[in-house]
């Protein structure tokens, strides 16, 4: 008997099971049932890459719809709310509005809006009526900043008209951070923030251990241990992890994992994690931040003081500021406490260990 691999380490792929995130759920679930105004609604997903912000995305889009809503999920790149609009459109089998303007009462005629925040707020009002209406943005470091003040804007209002309507965007810290802070949409800083951290080793120990029983398979002694080591706490490493272990397995024709396809396993995922994650994170990365990077990776593991950096680098410490800053707003760098950094995604230390001279 065939048993179908259980985890799905694709990009924006559902998992088979959202580890660490059912209070997130429930809030938001009690948010769609308790009508407009509760908070839940309005929510800004942030953490670094890996972590499952998409995969909470459409969670959220999931519970939406089981709730009778329509729900729009788009990434942030240029022309989203022209695809949200295109969406709305679709779903209601028209592909435009009219409008008929008047002064003093007058009739002017049928106007048609061809583009406009008019047609979009309309057709995203006109969706909240019929059942409810969730947008999901993904991605908020590559949104135009014009088109999420139109989307903003007109999310702000529905909400004032008291709409039957839920938001969640996600991204990187900063770029959340900086969506909020632009001063033409401090409506946005009221949304409650989520911020995403990495996974409790018991609860992605236990989540190995029961997925694959589910599935079909045994799972020998201290193999999930191991298993949840190398994820290091990140729902992406999880899948990737689980999947190419279970892999070994059945290539071996056996319904039980053992030690040596755990190993086999997370040697195939650390691989996958590297062409999948780091090298894409690290293709923007400037010659100079490259080279903080590297002596980041000299001046050894764990924290690094900023001081022992620039002095690696063989540099006064504040002319490192702007890159450290730059990565830290890049999510590949973190700062645990005043004036030490960490890689904020697992595996890049011993990434740049080995392709550092490249």
């Amino acid at each position: 008997m065939v048993r179908v691999n259980p985890f799905k380490p694709t990009a924006g792929m559902n998992p088979p099971e959202l580890i660490g995130r059912d209070e997130i759920l429930d809030d938001f679930t009690e948010a769609l049932e308790n009508g407009p105004g509760a908070p839940d609604r309005l929510l800004r997903v942030s953490g670094v890459r890996g972590v499952g912000k998409t995969m909470l995305l459409n969670a959220f889009g999931d519970i939406a719809r089981e709730h009778g809503f329509h729900v729009v999920d788009v990434a942030a790149n240029a022309g989203f709310c022209d695809r949200i609009l295109g969406a709305l459109s679709r779903n209601r089998e028209v592909s435009s509005l009219s409008v008929s303007p008047s002064i003093l009462d007058v009739s002017l005629g049928s106007v048609e809006i061809s583009k406009s925040a008019t047609q979009l707020g309309e057709a995203m009002y006109e969706a909240s009526r019929n059942g409810g209406l969730l947008i999901t943005l993904d991605e908020i470091q590559d949104a135009p900043l014009d088109e999420i003040r139109e989307l903003g804007n007109e999310i702000q209002l529905l909400v004032r008209q008291g709409a039957n309507v839920a938001f969640a965007f996600a991204g990187l810290p900063a770029s959340v951070d900086g969506v909020v802070v632009d001063e033409t949409l401090t409506f946005l800083q009221r949304a409650k923030h989520v911020e995403l951290k990495r996974l409790m080793d018991f609860e992605v120990g236990d989540s190995f251990e029961d997925t694959m029983v589910r599935a079909g398979k045994s799972v020998a002694t201290g193999v999930s241990d191991v298993l949840t080591a190398a994820a290091a706490g990140y729902p992406f490493m999880v899948q990737l992890v689980g999947y190419y272990t279970w892999q070994s397995a059945s290539r071996r024709g056996s319904d039980a994992i053992e030690l040596r396809d755990a190993q086999k396993g997370i040697a195939t995922a650390r691989k996958s994690f590297d062409n999948m994650v780091i090298e894409p994170a690290l293709r923007r990365v400037s010659g100079k931040q490259f080279e903080y990077l590297a002596a980041m990776v000299r001046c050894g593991s764990g924290p690094v003081a900023s001081g022992d950096i620039a002095r690696e680098m063989g540099v006064a410490p504040t002319s490192v500021s702007t890159y450290r800053r730059r990565l830290v707003d890049a999510a590949l760098i973190e700062a645990p406490s005043y004036g030490v950094v960490s890689f904020a995604i697992p595996y890049m230390r011993e990434y740049l260990l080995e392709h550092v001279r490249e």
